[in-house]
């Protein structure tokens, strides 16, 4: 029986290893073909994001095994002082860039492949969103059709424009959900 819980901030989230595991089954297989390193990269970007209060973590498991994961923090431009961000602003436009100020970022959703065609990565994305409710939320992935993109466009979320390159070493594409679905944050 997959168990899917809300934390935020979490109290006891998976560790960066397992998230580093999930995301290299998830993105190793086509269509998105990402190399071990990017799964790295992504879970050292998840323990970072851990050091913050503001924090939303929604996790399925099986038997105590991670299977799903989704995770994101508000986004505000004021406190983002990287390169990454920087080249986001400028490659949106100001106009887009205006619309990710004080939404959530859906930093990252990962479903284990051998969990495929059961609703696993919908159910735990509409579980986070529910958490972060009843604001706009943004998000970054792979300009290529695949299922998280098929999951998100279902959901609501709509393109603004291109941010930073994705893995894939195109920009990757940004897409906004204006009003997440759910009830209020309490």
């Amino acid at each position: 029986m997959v168990l899917i819980e809300i934390a935020s901030p979490p109290t006891d989230p998976p560790t960066a290893d397992e998230v580093r595991a999930l995301y290299a089954a998830a993105s190793g297989r086509p269509p998105l073909h990402e190399p071990p390193p990017t799964a790295a990269l992504f879970a050292s970007l998840y323990a970072s994001s851990l050091r913050g209060q503001d924090v939303t973590v929604a996790t399925a498991r099986d038997g105590g095994r991670l299977v799903g994961f989704a995770y994101g923090h508000p986004w505000r431009w004021a406190e983002q002082r990287d390169p990454w961000a920087d080249q986001l602003r400028a490659r949106l436009g100001e106009d887009a860039a205006a619309q990710l100020d004080g939404a959530f970022a859906l930093n990252l959703l990962a479903r284990d492949p051998d969990e495929r065609y059961r609703g696993l990565g919908r159910q735990v994305l509409d579980r986070w969103l529910r958490a972060v409710a009843p604001g706009s939320c943004w998000l970054q992935t792979t300009d290529v059709d695949s299922p998280a993109r098929r999951v998100y466009e279902a959901v609501g979320f709509a393109p603004v424009g291109h941010g930073p390159d994705a893995p894939d070493g195109r920009p990757g594409l940004v897409l906004l959900l204006p009003t997440a679905p759910g009830p209020a944050r309490s």
